[in-house]
């Protein structure tokens, strides 16, 4: 045996083998937390596309003449009909949505808001209630509750 040499020395120690397997751990950790957050900001950005096409569709009912909102009053080219149809090409009020393999659906309703007192010929409110749904799944999500929005819209002039 040499001088100044221990036999074994090519072996680890156990305080070695130990903050090996802290810093290993410490990096799986890391890992861990860093793809959590990734998979948290892609759900966190579907919702806000969800979100954006609800509020889309109604700003686009408060542009609107009152008289072109339903088709109660407008029948075959009304602004509800065209947020909930598709007519291909550059509109861009489609109903159906695509994106990073999410796929959006909007649904818009727009009804008449009767008046107080259900009497014949009593003068109509002047208001419409709108409610806008928007359903997704994306490949992550098992399920997705609907995004659902309602307002009301009046009649000023």
């Amino acid at each position: 045996m040499e001088r100044g040499k221990r036999p074994g020395k090519g072996a680890f120690t156990l305080p070695e083998v130990l903050i090996t397997i802290i810093l290993i751990s410490i990096l799986f950790l890391l890992g861990v937390v860093f793809s959590s957050g990734l998979r948290h900001s892609r759900k966190q950005r579907t919702f806000e596309i969800g979100i954006g096409l609800a509020q889309q569709a109604i700003e686009t009912l408060r542009a609107a003449p009152f008289g072109l909102l339903d088709d109660e009053d407008a029948p075959g080219h009304s602004l509800e009909e065209d947020l909930n149809t598709s007519s291909g090409g550059n509109d861009f009020l489609e109903p159906v949505f695509v994106s990073n393999n999410v796929r959006y659906e909007r649904k818009v309703e727009v009804i008449n808001v009767p008046p107080v007192n259900d009497v014949k010929g009593a003068t109509p409110t002047g208001l419409k209630a709108v409610r806008v749904t928007v359903h997704w799944k994306g490949p992550e999500d098992e399920h997705a509750e609907p995004y659902i929005i309602t307002t009301t819209i009046a009649n000023l002039n």
